[in-house]
């Protein structure tokens, strides 16, 4: 990568983020210390805060996707996600001098977005099972899986309601926050669109990615910055960061669909091929193939066939395999930090910030 267009810090923080990346091992990840620092302190927010009363359908499944009850309203403990986007959120307001207190209203209001989408992108994919449990429309069905992701945006409406903070500063986030959300939504809309066409561009790709997850991870960034007293610079560079942040872990995560460990990710190595998905070692992997190969991809992509997710992985193994897209979420890590080294953040910040970055690009679950 060249440094020219960028300034001596930020060439720096490029080159220890590269070398970095080059080391680590997906096998023997660790997560970092800013997603594990306030996790407790954010679960606890969003269980006493919300409080679902199972009695309702609504409240139960919810309990249910959240991994705090079982299918019947029961107490469970589950695996509750990895709260990456409130985690965010928290740490951006407190790196620039805010309190992880002041920012729990909308960290909470942004996690309960993140999962009213995944609970619909559950049902778009046709995905049975998430975090290693049953999905919720795959137990009450489509029309009551519906359902418990609207309860879950109202959910999100309600938290930043609960905020005590100046009204207008909570104003403006809850506009951040419908505008990431919009462009969540519309992202999702993308992805549906594209879903068996081989012309997908890598621009058109990255343009998907860019709204279907580095909008919500960008917002997260943003209203941190805001909520911690940061100025309309601070806003825009922290909102850039989170979005291609977001661009790396998609990137990972279609990644993960073709080599992740099941055991790991929690779910299904074949949900996006067998979709048909224009994820990206798909879109990467067909920009290199040769004609003949071209032209075996769309007899997979047309064939409905039990056969047809084995061949496909066949022609990404013959046109580089994992190995093709493995290292591109890392180039994106880098420039998601590389932003933040040109606001004011201490070089303490920045530092656990390339954690993040570092993990984000290379996890395996």
């Amino acid at each position: 990568m060249k440094f020219s267009s960028l300034d001596k810090k930020e060439g720096t923080v490029l080159l220890m983020l590269s070398k970095a990346l080059s080391r680590s091992s997906p096998a023997s990840e660790a997560e970092p210390e800013i997603l594990n620092r306030n996790r407790s302190l954010i679960g606890d927010y969003l269980r006493t805060k919300t409080p679902l009363p199972t009695r309702m359908v609504s409240g139960m499944m919810s309990g249910y996707h959240m991994g705090w009850t079982d299918t019947t309203g029961a107490p469970a403990s589950e695996a509750q996600g990895k709260f990456v986007r409130p985690a965010l959120c928290v740490w951006a307001c407190e790196a620039l001098g805010g309190s992880a207190h002041d920012a729990l209203p909308a960290a909470a209001a942004i996690e309960w977005i993140h999962n009213f989408t995944l609970v619909h992108d559950d049902i778009q994919d046709g995905d049975r099972e998430r975090r290693g449990r049953e999905t919720v429309w795959s137990i009450w069905g489509v029309g009551q899986g519906i359902n418990a992701g609207d309860a879950m945006f109202a959910h999100a409406t309600a938290q930043l309601a609960q905020s005590d903070d100046d009204a207008s500063r909570t104003l403006r986030v809850l506009r951040v926050i419908s505008r990431a959300t919009l462009e969540v939504i519309e992202g999702q809309c993308q992805d549906l669109q594209l879903e068996g066409r081989l012309d997908v561009t890598p621009l058109a790709y990255l343009r998907m990615v860019r709204a279907k997850t580095g909008a919500l991870l960008g917002t997260s960034l943003e209203t941190g910055a805001i909520i911690g007293g940061g100025d309309d610079d601070d806003a825009r560079l922290f909102r850039l960061a989170g979005r291609l942040l977001g661009t790396a872990f998609q990137m990972r995560d279609d990644w993960l669909g073709f080599w992740g460990d099941p055991a790991l990710t929690g779910k299904s190595a074949t949900s996006d091929a067998n979709r048909h998905k224009m994820s990206y070692p798909v879109v990467a992997a067909n920009r290199v193939m040769s004609q003949l190969q071209r032209r075996r991809l769309r007899e997979v992509f047309e064939s409905t066939s039990s056969e047809a997710e084995p061949r496909l992985r066949e022609l990404l193994e013959a046109t580089g395999g994992a190995a093709l897209t493995s290292e591109d979420p890392q180039r994106y890590a880098q420039k998601a930090v590389a932003a933040l080294a040109r606001t004011r953040l201490s070089g303490e910040s920045l530092e656990a910030f390339e954690a993040v970055a570092d993990y984000v690009s290379t996890r395996s679950r």
